[in-house]
């Protein structure tokens, strides 16, 4: 390991820079700050810093202020506190606050050493955590979490609401049971190329055509604003919504095709194959996607869900927290 960079912040300017002497005997390079205002000037500078050894007890900011300011500007530097008898309250308070330990003045300086190299081992193990995930996001692409064309839920255009569900149904019973089940339906034309996208939300739509009447009929300025109970509720009785639910749902659902209600994807919507993690999650994020369609040249290959992605990180961060744990120990 390479000589630990540290900080020293007290307002005692001899114990300073006594002690940055003692320290540099050690082969520790180290920069000095008189005041919590100053370390935090510093740190802006000085990004790579290891440690910063922050005296508890000093005038304007105080240690537990200058605590807090340290770990929003760069969380992984480990702070040791320096307290003085009457202040060790004060200092365990700073460690529930994210500080790694905190010692006693007149501390030796023995001890001291051990803690820094202790706190810089600890800030570069996870410095290279935080690297080792951003090259696996940058590595890591969309083909082995996508659910291949050929196992998700599909139905020709021509297909009924009825046919939609029991296709949907039918590739939940053949899906891994170890992954999210199937939310969607592909809609695909007499070429077998995908069309379209049916959400479980589009085909209970697809029941009461009058929605889409509605939608028509109210399209304009008011589409962008979310709205009320009572907005709602005037809607729905000026339409007479699902006033005989039971009695036409059989008779709907086989008269309604799928082309006249299905989401045809946007230009948004198709991601390649070679794509990175992190294209594929910005793709969703931005665009409020729940699913994107992968592509391999003019052939669409599969489909990567929000909830696959949502999983990847889910138990990438999981094994993160796993490895953290045996370094805290």
């Amino acid at each position: 390991m390479t000589a630990p960079f540290i900080m020293l912040v007290d307002d005692e300017v001899s114990f300073v820079k006594t002690m940055a002497k003692r320290l540099a005997k050690r082969n520790i390079e180290t920069i000095a700050a008189f005041s919590g205002e100053e370390g935090l000037e510093k740190l802006k500078a000085n990004q790579n810093l290891d440690v910063i050894v922050l005296d508890v007890k000093m005038p304007d900011k105080d240690g537990l202020e200058t605590l807090i300011e340290i770990k929003k500007a760069s969380p992984l530097t480990e702070v040791i506190m320096l307290t003085g008898h009457a202040t060790v309250e004060s200092a365990i308070n700073g460690m529930k606050m994210g500080a790694y330990e905190f010692l006693t003045k007149p501390c030796d300086i023995d001890e001291l050493v051990s803690k820094v190299q202790e706190a810089t081992k600890k800030k570069r193990a996870h410095e290279e955590k935080m690297q080792d995930w951003e090259r696996y996001m940058e590595s890591s692409t969309l083909k082995n979490i996508m659910v291949p064309l050929a196992e998700y839920a599909s139905v020709s255009e021509d297909a009924n609401v009825l046919e939609a569900i029991n296709a949907l149904s039918e590739a939940q019973k053949a899906f891994d049971p170890k992954r999210y089940r199937h939310r969607a339906v592909l809609v695909l034309d007499k070429k077998n190329r995908v069309v379209g996208k049916l959400s479980q939300h589009d085909i209970i739509q697809a029941l009461e055509p009058k929605y889409k009447e509605s939608k028509e009929r109210k399209k304009g300025a008011l589409d962008q604003f979310g709205f009320s109970k009572r907005f709602i509720e005037s809607v729905s009785q000026q339409y007479d919504f699902w006033d005989r639910p039971l009695e036409n749902l059989y008779k709907k659902a086989h008269e309604q095709k799928v082309k006249s209600f299905m989401h045809k994807p946007t230009e948004g919507e198709y991601i390649d194959v070679s794509a990175t993690m992190n294209e594929t999650i910005h793709r969703l994020i931005v665009g409020k996607h729940h699913s994107l369609l992968v592509t391999k040249g003019p052939d669409i290959v599969g489909i990567v869900r929000l909830t696959d992605v949502f999983e990847f990180i889910r138990l990438r961060l999981n094994t993160m927290q796993l490895a953290a744990g045996r370094d805290t120990r």
